[in-house]
């Protein structure tokens, strides 16, 4: 029996579609939300079954990473205690993933690391998430990497038993909608009204303060400079204050659901964002993007100029999203069937 593990939206985005995958092949498994994004990631039950377990209370305001491992790390030892679980698969970087996987640990589960093998070697950016990854890959006993570069980071760490580089599931997810879902009315609405427009994604911890401040700035000044291009700007729950500083030309949009954003991504003319999970979504629309970071553990996207590292150099780097030629490489670097993969892996 798999236990698939989820509690935020990007962990869930790359998971829906293995969850798919083992539903149509008759894989048993159940499934488990460890409650971050309750708000986010309840778009996705009507594309997957409802999960088998939720963990209750989880968040609370203002309370530490310590307090939120702990909280995970008591309530998973009622269910590796009462089940026939054998094999945990954790996603990406999470405190969640990591709290899970050292549970899973801690009960002799094998443990099964989805998006295995990302590294900026810089253990405080991202934080906690650089060292969340570490630590998982030294408890798991497979590690499914998405990419080339991935699996050598796990080589050059000695971890030499059960690496696979199988692709990126984001693959499969966004491969998914295109295919299958229709454009929300709202969205499509929005798309239509304006020819150009950049999306805009802001939220990590290391960018919070003077950072995002003046990134914020920036984007005023670019609204002002580059009329023909309309910016939408993202909301994050983290940082609602956002209102108070960016001008009345950016428009500013809710949180929104994975279809309606890749639909937007489809059909933008480019990214600007500190997310990992869109320096990959930006592969697959064949978009630029500039990534408001000074580390990436996607060197992927950067090497096949979909994207540049700009940390919170905006304006100066403007021209890389405006310029129209894309000399992008044929072949997704982050894969292709992945899930299918996977499947033959486990």
């Amino acid at each position: 029996m798999f236990l698939i593990c989820y509690g935020t939206r990007p962990e869930i985005i790359k998971l829906f579609p293995l969850i798919h995958c083992f539903k149509n092949n008759g894989i048993l498994f159940k499934t488990l939300f460890t409650g971050q994004h309750a708000d986010l990631v309840s778009d996705f039950y009507s594309i997957i079954p409802k999960p088998t377990y939720v963990l209750e209370n989880i968040m609370g305001k203002g309370q530490s990473l310590n307090e939120l491992t702990y909280k995970i790390l008591s309530k998973m030892e009622n269910i590796f205690k009462n089940d026939d679980i054998k094999n945990i698969i954790v996603q990406g970087d999470t405190t969640s993933a990591f709290a899970v996987a050292l549970s899973g640990f801690y009960h002799k589960k094998k443990i099964i690391h989805l998006e295995a093998g990302l590294r900026t070697f810089n253990k405080q950016s991202p934080f906690p998430e650089e060292m969340n990854r570490c630590l998982i890959s030294t408890l798991a006993d497979v590690h499914l990497a998405p990419t080339v570069n991935a699996l050598h980071n796990l080589l050059k760490e000695n971890i030499t038993k059960n690496v696979y580089n199988v692709g990126n599931t984001i693959i499969d997810a966004y491969d998914y909608v295109i295919k299958n879902i229709e454009i929300p009315l709202n969205i499509k609405s929005l798309i239509s009204s304006y020819k150009d427009y950049i999306i805009i994604t802001l939220h990590r911890r290391e960018n919070r303060g003077d950072n995002i401040i003046k990134m914020w700035n920036e984007l005023n000044q670019i609204s002002l400079k580059y009329k023909h291009v309309k910016l939408f700007y993202i909301k994050h729950p983290s940082l609602e204050n956002v209102v108070s500083y960016l001008n009345e030309n950016i428009i500013l949009l809710e949180p929104q659901d994975y279809i309606s954003m890749v639909h937007l991504i489809c059909n933008c003319m480019g990214i600007i964002s500190d997310s990992g999970g869109l320096q990959e979504e930006a592969t697959c629309a064949n978009k630029k993007i500039l990534i408001c970071r000074n580390t990436t553990e996607r060197p992927e996207t950067i090497d096949n100029n979909y994207g540049k590292l700009v940390n919170n150099d905006i304006i100066k780097n403007i021209d890389f999203l405006l310029e129209k030629n894309n000399d992008f490489t044929k072949t997704n670097p982050y894969g292709e069937n992945v899930c299918n993969k996977i499947l033959s892996v486990l």
